[in-house]
Formats: structure tokens, C-alpha cells, sequence
């Protein structure tokens, strides 16, 4: 092909008609502007007759569809299908669930399908629904869950789940299925443990019977006092003697050491000598008011010896008092994330 051909040589590089009336002469075409556009014509035409023979059509004057065909069928014949491994031709397609891999999709396709995503985002994910993130930095259209407020006017999805026009502050705290004691969905509950005891004892050890150490004390004396001794000492005998007599049968009362032994006639005595006679007795027991004579100081010998004792130990256990451990609260192993909630 072809350089392109120069300009017309006027000033503005244009064609003028010119204006007799006003003696303005227009553009004069020499013959060498005219041999350039012949050249540049032929040159163009032999371009396309190449393009026609190259998919074996002739030229037709008749016909004004040739270079179209040309193109069609040799790129058709030249260029192959596209496909995973190489470059070429694809079709159009506006399918969404479309698994061909010789396809494209349209623009129509893909509106729909982020249309659908967006969509399925609200049913597979609904807004509100606390998202663990590992990340400091927050996606376009989520937010941090630190206890802050919104704009219910803007995200009425999110306002329909947090109708206080608060984000729930979520640092430090775990997610717990709302129980069936009747709790309050988004309600707090501090940490704690469940009650409990412990139960610890020692094992129990028989230690047998102990004995300690063999010592021989001797023979001791206790200290000498209490001296004393011990004689008859004086003895003073009381009382009142008794009679008793026969004609009226009656006794008369003794007393002190001495008693009635009953009537003379009992014991043999008769006659009237004894009319008024009775035998008496007499028992030093029953009066005594002396004492004994002291003997003196003196001191009592107590034999100790070689001895041992006992200890008895025996099976027993002991009291074991459990400590405090632990940390400030309860955990469980965990790793830290931010929980992130879709603004909508």
C-alpha cells in the first residue's frame, strides 16, 4: 500500500471554488495532485482485490457485498475457535448457568449475575449477622462491631435486626445460642462457672504401733513428811445403864455402850433376889471419841525401772486444703478476630 498521498498546495491545504463575481479565483488542480489520487485509488483497489482473491471470489461489478464475504470466509477459514489453549473466534452468550467454556458472556450476563450474588447475599448471609474478619482493615460496605451507632435511614436492612440503631460491641465476647430458660435475644451474661465441689483426701498409711525409746528411771523415793504414829490412845466409854422388872414385865432403856439383855429369868436367874434384875451389855463400838497417838515424818520408796510406751498411730487421713488457680476469667483456647457486620 501506498504512504499517503500530500495535501492540495494551498494555504489551509483545502479546495476552493472561487467567486467570479468577486474575482476570486478557485483552487487550480495540477496535474500532480491528480496522478497522486489516481495512485492512491489504484493502490486501494489493488488492496481489496487481494483481500477477494485470498478467499478465491473475483471481482464483480454487480456486486458491492464482496469484500464482506472476503473477510467473513477467511477469517472464518484462518481464524479458529477460541478456546482454553488459544486465541480465536467466541461467541456471545447471555446465559447465567452456562458451563461452556467456548463462550463469553455479555454484559447482560454479568448485571445479572452480580444482581443474583447480591441477592443471594441477604438469604445465605443475612445483614446483621455477625462475620469473624482477620483483618484490622474493614471491606467496602461492612463496619466494625464496637458498640457504635448507624444511620437507620441508610441501612433499614440492618436497622430491621437492631431496631436501637446500635451496633452490638463485640470485642472480648463470644456468640451463645439464646437458651431455652427464656433469655432475651442480644442480652449479656457474665462470665461465671458452674457450681461445683472437690473432693481431695490423702492415702491412708497404717504406721503400726510405735514405741519409744527403752530408759531405766531406777528406784525413786518420794519426799519424807507427814510424820506419825499409832497408839491405843485414850478411849472414853459413855452411856446409861438399863433395868428391868419382873412384876411388871417392863424394860428400862440403856444407852451409849451399854443395852438390855432382856429378863434375868431369861438367862436363868430366879428367885427374889432378882425381881429386879436385868443383864446389860456392853460394846466399846458404839461409843469411841479418842485418837491415836502421831508416829512421824517417814517416806515411801517407788520403783520405776526399765520401761516403754506405747503409740498407737493407726490408719487415718488428713485434711487437704485445695488453693486458688486460674486466670481473671474463663476462656478456651482461642485466636482473636474482628467481627464485621454488612451495611444494608
Amino acid at each position: 500500500m501506498q504512504n499517503l498521498m500530500p495535501p492540495v498546495n494551498t494555504p489551509d491545504q483545502l479546495f476552493h471554488d472561487g467567486d467570479p463575481t468577486q474575482g476570486i479565483e478557485g483552487t487550480i488542480v495540477y496535474a500532480e495532485h491528480m496522478n497522486n489520487q489516481q495512485g492512491a485509488i489504484r493502490d486501494l483497489q489493488q488492496e481489496l482485490i487481494n483481500v477477494l482473491r485470498a478467499a478465491d471470489i473475483s471481482p464483480d461489478p454487480k456486486k458491492q457485498n464482496q469484500l464482506i464475504d472476503a473477510i467473513s470466509q477467511y477469517v472464518g477459514e484462518k481464524v479458529p475457535d477460541a478456546s482454553l489453549t488459544k486465541k480465536g473466534i467466541v461467541q456471545l452468550s447471555s446465559a447465567t448457568d452456562s458451563d461452556s467454556e467456548t463462550e463469553a458472556a455479555t454484559p447482560k450476563a454479568v448485571k445479572s449475575l452480580a444482581e443474583k450474588i447480591t441477592e443471594l447475599q441477604g438469604v445465605a448471609l443475612p445483614v446483621g449477622t455477625p462475620i469473624p474478619w482477620p483483618s484490622d482493615s474493614v471491606p467496602p460496605g461492612y463496619a466494625l462491631m464496637q458498640g457504635q451507632s448507624f444511620d437507620k435511614g441508610s441501612y433499614p436492612k440492618l436497622a430491621a435486626v437492631y431496631p436501637s440503631g446500635i451496633i452490638p460491641d463485640m470485642r472480648g465476647w463470644t456468640i451463645k445460642g439464646k437458651p431455652a430458660s427464656g433469655r432475651a435475644v442480644l442480652s449479656q451474661e457474665q462470665d461465671g462457672i458452674k457450681s461445683h465441689a472437690h473432693s481431695a483426701s490423702a492415702s491412708s498409711t497404717d504406721l503400726g504401733t510405735k514405741t519409744t525409746s527403752s530408759f531405766d528411771y531406777g528406784t525413786k523415793s518420794s519426799n519424807a513428811t507427814g510424820d506419825h504414829n499409832h497408839n491405843r490412845g485414850t478411849m472414853e466409854i459413855t452411856g446409861t445403864l438399863g433395868y428391868f422388872r419382873s412384876d411388871s414385865g417392863n424394860f428400862y432403856t440403856a444407852s451409849g455402850a451399854f443395852t438390855l439383855g432382856g429378863s434375868a429369868a431369861a438367862h436363868g436367874f430366879t428367885g427374889s433376889n432378882f425381881t429386879y434384875g436385868v443383864p446389860v451389855n456392853f460394846n466399846a463400838s458404839r461409843t469411841w471419841s479418842g485418837v491415836t497417838n502421831t508416829t512421824g515424818n517417814h517416806a515411801h520408796a517407788v520403783p520405776i525401772g526399765a520401761h516403754a510406751h506405747s503409740v498407737a498411730i493407726g490408719p487415718h487421713g488428713h485434711t487437704i486444703t485445695v488453693n486458688a488457680a486460674g486466670n481473671t476469667e474463663n476462656t478456651v483456647k482461642n485466636i482473636a478476630f474482628n467481627y464485621i457486620v454488612r451495611l444494608a
